[in-house]
């Protein structure tokens, strides 16, 4: 039982880490490189990510009763393949307005 908790915890424990670093740190990164390719301010890139905080703060409680309801791992699988779709659109971005959508998605 202890080696099947340990292994739970680590693979989940390296699933957030990975989601945040490739979410939630990335504007700290590559703001400057994104502006640039993008043609927009560097504030403009954070106002994006900013804006995916407050849909995930809307998000939240929704997914909190789908976790209760499912559990959390259907809804972490859900939600990381929602990340990498959003990661895939950000790569994709040609401007502020597909910025914006990219950081929805991932909000």
């Amino acid at each position: 039982m202890a080696a099947s908790r340990t292994r739970v915890v680590t693979t989940l424990g390296t699933a957030q880490t990975l989601a945040w670093a490739s979410s939630y740190y990335l504007p700290a990164m590559l703001a400057r490189p994104m502006a640039a390719e993008l043609g927009v301010a560097e504030p403009t890139v954070f106002a994006a990510f900013s804006v995916a905080l407050v849909v995930s703060a809307f998000v939240g409680p929704h997914s909190g009763r789908r976790i209760d309801r499912w559990g959390g791992r259907p809804v972490l699988m859900a939600t990381s393949a929602l990340f990498a779709v959003g990661l895939a659109a950000m790569a994709l971005a040609s401007g502020p307005v597909s910025l914006f959508a990219a950081w929805l998605v991932m909000g």
